[in-house]
């Protein structure tokens, strides 16, 4: 060291850096609209951005949809790919939502999702393709995109399944036995009221579930959190469905509770709120029964590993040393912490473990940090037992 007769100022780093949320009320739309931009990514903030798309066509329905469900606390960031006119709809086919990349590397229709974290510095957390989403092709895709940024996907039932059907495809070769945990299926589709209506024989347009879920998803996450289950709570703009479903709160028999175990989310009519949307669990359900199976959980597990992600990319290709070994597990716990402090998670932990680190690795500059979380599950069962307490009569005469 050089010398010094004197005073020096040293600057030293933090010894963890701030977490900021990734944002997650992201909606990613494809599908058809008679005016805008053809399979490029426009991203719609409100009503005034929506306009762009014009009035015909599945994507201003789902916008319309999803703006039903704004509140004072803002409105979904919706990512929309327009893959035709709306006046060619009747020859769309799944390649066209489904897109490709060229030789050039030319992106279309929900391959141009691949390039949104670039050039927005976020991506769809939800993804929809209404009126299309139950084609083979588009299912697959969909599956594909989900698996791949542990997003979900909301994929609507075609219109004219009954109660029975709806049931039945979730059996083994049938139209939606495939589905996982990245995927939500809804069943039925909505009833709106029809702004052309000439009298009662069409009061009503049907509308699939999954804009409207998709608005409420995003709804929740920026008024009561990221965490919270989208089930129960009111869907805007909906007078009912197109499928008459029985449900009382504890019958298991009832057909709301019987979509809900075969992993399919619908909506009931909650006496004094409205139509609200019931189900927690993804599609993976009842295959997968475990915790994650809970939509919320996963969201959680997945705005976690991107929110912990986007903190420590600053640590890549800095030396190993203890100070950012410990900068690292500090910028974590501290993330964590946050997180337990709001609600979001019950328990939450990250551990630098020597034996999750082997020389042979750590000489190659791999470290592995352990991450042991609770997260907050829904309270989807409420059991009340009741006992007859006949001691308290002999009080009576007292």
């Amino acid at each position: 060291m050089a010398f010094l007769h004197g005073i020096e100022h040293l600057n030293l780093p933090a010894d963890f850096v701030p977490v900021n949320d990734v944002v997650t009320a992201v909606i990613g739309l494809v599908g058809t609209a008679d005016d805008g931009d053809t399979n490029k990514i426009i991203l719609c903030k409100s009503a005034k951005d929506d306009a762009q798309f014009g009035t015909s066509g599945t994507i201003p329905e789902a916008l319309r949809a999803i703006r039903m469900q704004d509140s004072a606390r803002g409105s979904a960031l919706v990512l929309v790919v327009k893959v035709t006119p709306a006046n060619e709809e009747t020859g769309i086919v799944a390649a066209d939502i489904v897109g490709a990349v060229s030789d050039t590397g030319v992106r279309t229709g929900l391959q141009l999702f691949v390039t949104a974290a670039g050039q927005f510095g976020f991506e769809p957390m939800i993804y929809i393709a209404p009126r299309y989403s139950a084609l083979g092709a588009v299912k697959q895709a969909l599956i594909t995109i989900t698996d791949t940024t542990e997003a979900m996907a909301y994929i609507d039932t075609p219109d004219g399944y009954t109660f029975n059907v709806a049931i039945a495809s979730r059996g083994n070769g049938r139209d939606f036995y495939m589905l996982t945990d990245g995927q939500k299926l809804l069943f039925p589709h909505f009833l709106v009221p029809n702004p052309s209506s000439t009298g009662e024989t069409d009061k009503y347009l049907n509308v699939p579930m999954s804009a409207f879920c998709a608005g409420l998803r995003a709804k929740i996450d920026l008024e009561e959190g990221w965490h919270v289950s989208s089930s129960n709570h009111r869907i805007t703009g909906v007078e009912g469905l197109d499928v008459a479903l029985t449900f009382a709160l504890g019958d298991v028999s009832c057909e709301a509770n019987l979509l809900n175990a075969a992993g399919i989310t619908t909506a009931v009519n909650m006496y004094g709120n409205g139509i609200v949307e019931w189900g927690n669990y993804a599609a993976g359900y009842p295959g997968n029964a475990n915790t994650e199976a809970f939509e919320c959980v996963r969201r959680t597990r997945a705005i976690m590993k991107r929110t912990i992600e986007q903190a420590c990319v600053r640590f890549i290709d800095k030396p190993f040393i203890k100070a950012n070994v410990d900068a690292i597990r500090n910028t974590v716990n501290q993330y964590l912490n946050g997180l337990k402090s709001q609600g979001k998670i019950v328990e939450g932990q990250c551990f630098y473990r020597p034996e999750s680190n082997p020389t042979g690795e750590l000489a190659v500059g791999h470290l592995t940090f352990d991450i042991e979380f609770t997260p907050a599950l829904p309270m989807q069962r409420l059991t009340f037992t009741y006992k007859i307490d006949l001691a308290a009569l002999s009080a009576i005469a007292e």
